[in-house]
């Protein structure tokens, strides 16, 4: 068995990975004792990473179906993009561009987001694109502008540790970020909760 150490992608915790394979498949995921953000422990999402490199848990080639009584038959990437293109364009040419809208991932680089923007705003002409990272960091950000003045995440993990008083606004934090949830947890002589 191979073990490979990397970073869990599901959050912006970005817990340390230990990744167990045997040839070309993964195996299990466990917790990186060794990682500054997470000493080891993870969520239920880190914990089942693995299940999603299992060969039948994710498509491996584009399917189509021309109509929902039709079975899903395997398609060339060419005649997939083709299809989702012209039926995109068809909405747009019936409903005009804002029957449209993106919902594109909090997992972007600067540079997607720029693009997908320009697609979205410049070439369609919607302004219907959002991100999973501006509608989760809103509310944080109003809370951080409202509470502390700044719209900036306040510390580091490691400020935990020395906090005499940490304030926890409208989150479950046992529930929503297990991971530093227990960080705190174990802090927990330190400070009031």
């Amino acid at each position: 068995m191979k073990e490979t150490k990397s970073t869990c992608c599901y959050c912006g915790v970005g817990c340390g990975v230990v990744i167990q394979s045997e040839g070309e498949r993964i195996i299990g995921v466990r917790g990186d004792s060794d990682h500054p953000a997470n000493f080891g422990r993870l969520c239920t999402k880190g914990t089942t990473l693995h299940l999603c490199a299992q060969p039948d848990a994710r498509a491996r080639h584009p399917e189509l179906r021309r109509n929902g009584s039709e079975p899903r038959r395997r398609v060339s990437w060419n005649e997939a993009l083709d299809h989702a293109a012209d039926r995109f364009a068809a909405v747009i040419r019936e409903h005009g561009p804002d029957s449209v809208a993106f919902y594109v991932s909090g997992q972007f680089l600067t540079e997607d987001y720029y693009v997908f923007n320009k697609l979205a705003k410049g070439l369609i002409g919607t302004n219907n694109i959002d991100t999973n990272s501006r509608l989760c960091m809103s509310s944080a950000a109003a809370g951080y502008k409202a509470t502390l003045g700044a719209d900036a995440p306040p510390a580091c993990y490691e400020d935990i540790d020395f906090a005499q008083c940490i304030l926890i606004a409208g989150s479950n934090m046992a529930v929503a970020h297990p991971v530093l949830y227990r960080r705190i947890e174990a802090a927990r002589p330190q400070i009031r909760l």
